[in-house]
Parts: structure tokens; sequence; C-alpha cells
């Protein structure tokens, strides 16, 4: 009887061990699946971002691909139209030069002691006592004017007193500007006499008629010079010319 009771003791101690051991396998396998369900989102979440990656750069290349096109077709156009415009200028170019030459022509015709006004460089004179020339455009506050350098020298052996007159013109030949050195005129620039052989130089502003003319011809004369017509006759010349 003992030994009976003692060959059943490891039985039930099995029986008991299987049974402790099944919430255990249990455990472990909720413990598996909660683990793949896991893995499983995180996967698809990563696949979800990979995804929309993948659109955001293809929809950004399609974005910058058509505006790389369209730019390159804008630019295509302009290019077209700038070599169109600049081929119509070149062969307009002759017509032009000839038509200034001809208006040149034909205001020095009528205003024949016109001389074409050029800025910043010194333009020679040559007759009598006026030496040389120069003019300069000046800006201020956005209002253009004009002012000029005279040299005069005194080539006499006598006492010289300036008396010059100087007048701008535009580039149909209008008088649009004057001044005048050493005259009764109340707005003239002072000057001494010159001594034999003293050189002396000149500056101010011109006063002009219209503030927007763009003075392209100048005359000077001196007082006096029976050889040079007024401004005022030759201004009654061209407009009775122009009649």
């Amino acid at each position: 009887m003992s030994s009976h009771y003692r060959s059943s003791q490891p039985s039930r101690f099995s029986a008991n061990t299987k049974f402790d051991m099944a919430p255990l396998d249990r455990e472990r396998s909720q413990h598996t699946s909660r683990r793949t369900r896991e893995w499983s989102r995180r996967n698809k979440l990563l696949l979800g971002l990979v995804v929309v990656m993948i659109l955001v750069d293809f929809f950004t290349a399609l974005l910058l691909g058509t505006q790389t096109y369209d730019l390159s077709r804008q630019n295509q156009i302009l290019r077209s139209e700038l070599a169109k415009s600049q081929e119509e200028l070149r062969q307009a170019m002759p017509e032009l030069r000839q038509l200034r030459q001809d208006l040149d022509e034909l205001i020095r015709g009528k205003l024949p002691h016109l001389r074409k006004l050029e800025y910043d460089q010194v333009l020679p004179l040559d007759e009598g006592h006026l030496k040389n020339i120069s003019f300069t455009k000046v800006v201020n506050r956005g209002v253009q004017n004009y002012e000029y350098k005279l040299v005069v020298q005194n080539n006499t052996r006598a006492l010289l007193w300036p008396e010059i007159q100087l007048f701008l013109f535009n580039e149909l030949g209008i008088q649009v500007g004057s001044t005048e050195i050493g005259t009764a005129s109340p707005g003239a620039l002072k000057a001494a006499s010159l001594g034999m052989g003293e050189v002396r130089s000149y500056s101010a502003a011109f006063q002009l008629t219209d503030k927007n003319a763009l003075p392209t011809y100048f005359m000077i004369r001196t007082v006096g010079n029976e050889n040079l017509p007024s401004v005022s006759d030759s201004a009654a010349q061209t407009a009775g010319d122009e009649r």
C-alpha cells in the first residue's frame, strides 16, 4: 500500500505542473500577438509615410517642371521679340541718321552760326578774344540745369572790356536759354577789364525759358561784332522760312 501511495504522487505532481503551465503559455501567446499587432501598425504607418513623401516629391517635381517649362517658353518669346526689335532698329538706323543729318543741315542753314553743343568737353572757339568754352549738365533735386565755363584772352595791347552773349537752342533751332557777360543786362555776369595778354574764365548757369528743354546747339557773340546776326533777326528769319 505504501508502494501504491508513492507511485501515485508523481502522477499528481505532473498533472499540477501541466495545469500551472497553461496560463503562462496563454500569456506568452497574448504578448506575442500584441507585439505582432504593434509591429503591423508601425509598418503600416511607415508605409503610409513613405507613400506620402513619394507623392509630395512627385507633385513638387511636377510643379517645378511645369514652372521651368513656362519660364523657358517665356524666355524664348522675349528673346525672339528682342531679336526682332534689334533687327528693326538696325534697319532703321541709317534712315534715322540721315534724317538727323538733314535736320542738322536745315537748322544750320537757317542759323549758320549755331554750333553743336557737347557736354564735358572743351570746345575751341578761337574767335577774337574768345578762347574756348565747355558745358556741364547739372541735376539738383531732380531739376536739370546747364552751366558753362568760358575762357577769354586779351590779345590786344589795350584794355579789354568783354561783353558777351551766349544762347542755347533745342534740336529744332528754337532758343531755350541765354546768359550774358559784362553787358548792361540786369542779369549779366559782372566782368572787369582784362589787361594785355591776360586770360580769365567766366562760369555761370544759363537762364532757361523751359525747364524741360534739351539744349542741342549754342551760339556765342560779342556785343559790337557786326559779323554775327542778332538772335532776334535769326528767329525772325526762321519764322519767315517756316511760313
